[in-house]
């Protein structure tokens, strides 16, 4: 016995969580299985949403139509914008959120979601049909769901195995069953997979700690929000402490090194290079002793904090020492130890920039099991599987996102054309086109793409239209007006170190000079309209940076020669004797679907590249 349904989503984690909204606000018949309903979008690592990179794909997720950026705002402690000292490109938003409440705005979401049900059990196995295309799932109690498309998204669930000091058991996360049935399921039907592993930080009693030994960052004092939908607001009353380790704490870490299961020397599988264990710290930088750390909220109402920078899989009785050698920690009471895990993914080169599996049609993957870190990447991945298992079903093509509109777009290029060897973490200085993929200008860059999947509404698309038009007419009125010399201009200008005014200029040349900014200018700009924040931001973005935009715009239209040039699909890689036999290999096993794509995978070098140009040429002619 069981039900048919359009989309089925396995995994109720952060990306499981947005594939099934996202495709049941399509309008589609969504089902997304949990292996617990009071767990959906649990936060078990730490609880903040956003920060360099990850920020952005939280705007880009609620430019979507996806859940993320909202149900931050709903439960934010505390938030900052980060990188302010450097250019826009890069600045952000980093929010603290409460952990709990945020797990529970979700589930409220999915549960007054038309075409949205929930199922509680574990998936075992994926039904095909005789053309080898999915058709449902089998849950392992014996029922099975009918559908046309499915998205796995079980993060670390598969062959899950938690690891402290010496002990270890089989684990998805902490207190809840791994998904090992379906893990074998997967290798039964061809799917490569591989072996990663991650770490949490322990928790401790707030009423433990001596806060005055630590430094004190509050949230900033500016409205602040994520989502379109929201209302910037500031937030007063919690705060993320600063310490840090010493000599101490890295000597008592180096005497337990052969404790440590998942240290990076030692371990069988990948760890977070960008975000390491403590541990590993330590042994990878052996002169250095202070190492930060962060102690950050986890509600309103919790004693819980969260140590951020102590992510270990050390003995419990160790991570006591660690923690009580550190400045204002010296009493601290243990909550809840931190532990590593390690789980299976599928390598990602399987998929399609669809994040559809090769394999099996109607098949998609997003999150942790295709080899990535953080609830934002999952996320992202979410509502892109979603979006696009939903439009399988529909029968209309898949929304891809390119590099240069996107960081979403980066991300699942990375995944697809370069694979994994360690869980993949998306920062800037992976994004080549970060000015023109700005943390400010999601809305109106993805806009497009969300009216075109049904996952925005007519109006909002039209606000953000319009939007996109004042940002555009300011602009321009900048560009054309003229500001004159006076007194009291040359006289602040002399205020702020810049030059004074010798000559009437346009507005915009004026706001070039990094001292100045576009509220500065308005007691001597009279005719200048109310604009708001957001809008005023973008102007000024624009504005100021005009000529690095140019360029880069410059850049990404010959980017796209190359990068939209394509290659067909049964192109005979493994026959072209002229490249190289590593570009031979890995062409034919990724089988890129462009010039661009074949670009960026490893092993291609560019007399490769050169070459399979002419042989592209040669073998359009000859069909």
């Amino acid at each position: 016995m069981g039900c048919n349904y359009d989309v089925i989503v396995v995994g109720g984690g952060h990306a499981g969580s947005e594939a099934a909204y996202i495709s049941a606000v399509m309008g589609l018949k969504t089902l997304l299985i949990t292996n617990s309903i009071h767990h959906i979008a649990l936060m078990p690592c730490n609880p903040a949403i956003g920060g360099p990179g990850k920020g952005h794909v939280v705007m880009e997720i609620d430019a979507l139509g996806g859940l993320m950026a909202k149900v931050t705002d709903q439960c934010t402690l505390h938030i900052k914008k980060v990188n302010t000292g450097k250019g826009p490109a890069v600045q952000t938003l980093r929010a603290q959120t409460q952990r709990d409440q945020y797990s529970l705005i979700i589930r409220k979401y999915l549960e007054n979601t038309p075409f949205l049900s929930i199922f509680q059990g574990e998936v075992s196995d994926l039904i095909l049909n005789s053309n080898g295309e999915i058709s449902g799932v089998k849950i392992f109690h014996g029922i099975r769901f009918q559908c046309r498309s499915v998205v796995i998204a079980t993060g670390t669930f598969l062959n899950g195995v938690i690891k402290i000091g010496e002990i270890s058991y089989p684990a998805g996360r902490q207190g809840e069953f791994p998904a090992n049935h379906l893990s074998q399921s997967l290798r039964q039907k061809g799917f490569e997979t591989g072996r990663l592993n991650t770490c949490t930080p322990p928790r401790i009693d707030k009423r433990t700690i001596d806060f005055k030994k630590c430094d004190e960052q509050k949230s900033d004092d500016l409205p602040l929000c994520f989502s379109w939908e929201s209302t910037p607001r500031v937030y007063e009353g919690s705060s993320v402490f600063l310490t840090r380790t010493n000599e101490n704490t890295c000597e008592i870490i180096r005497k337990n090194f052969d404790r440590s299961p998942l240290l990076y020397h030692f371990s069988d599988s990948s760890p977070v290079r960008e975000c390491p264990s403590l541990e590993d710290k330590v042994y990878r930088f052996p002169d250095r002793v202070s190492h930060l750390v962060f102690l950050e909220p986890e509600g309103e109402k919790s004693n819980e904090i969260y140590v951020q920078g102590v992510f270990t899989s050390l003995p419990e009785e160790t991570q006591w020492q660690i923690l009580r050698s550190i400045s204002g920690l010296e009493n601290c009471h243990i909550i809840r130890p931190g532990y590593g895990i390690e789980y299976d993914f599928i390598l990602p080169t399987q998929l399609k920039l669809s994040l559809e599996s090769k394999p099996i049609p109607g098949l998609f993957f997003a999150g942790q099991i295709n080899g990535t870190s953080g609830y934002e990447e999952a996320a992202g991945q979410g509502i892109l599987a979603g979006i696009n298992a939903g439009r399988y079903v529909q029968n209309k093509p898949a929304i891809i996102l390119q590099r240069d509109e996107s960081y979403l777009g980066v991300m699942v290029d990375d995944l697809i054309t370069k694979g994994v060897e360690e869980p993949y973490r998306l920062r800037t200085g992976k994004v080549e086109y970060r000015l023109l993929i700005r943390h400010s200008n999601a809305d109106v860059r993805l806009a497009e793409y969300g009216y075109q999947a049904g996952t925005i509404s007519l109006n909002r698309y039209r606000m953000i239209q319009e939007k996109k038009n004042i940002i555009a007419q300011e602009v321009k009125r900048l560009e054309n007006t003229n500001i004159f010399p006076s007194v009291d201009l040359n006289r602040f200008l002399e205020k702020k170190h810049t030059n004074p005014l010798p000559e009437p200029t346009r507005i915009n040349s004026l706001l070039t000079r990094p001292q100045i900014n576009y509220y500065d200018l308005s007691p001597f700009d009279p005719d200048r309209p109310f604009l708001s924040p957001d809008i005023l931001e973008e102007v000024e973005i624009q504005t100021k940076y005009r000529g690095y935009i140019e360029r880069q715009i410059k850049s990404v239209n010959e980017f796209r020669q190359m990068e939209n040039r394509p290659i067909p699909p049964h192109f005979p890689f493994d026959q072209l004797k002229i490249l190289s036999r590593e570009a031979q290999e890995q062409l034919q096993a990724l089988r890129p679907t462009t010039l661009g794509q074949a670009s960026r995978i490893r092993g291609v070098t560019p007399s490769d590249l050169a070459a399979l140009l002419i042989l592209l040429e040669k073998f359009r002619k000859e069909e």
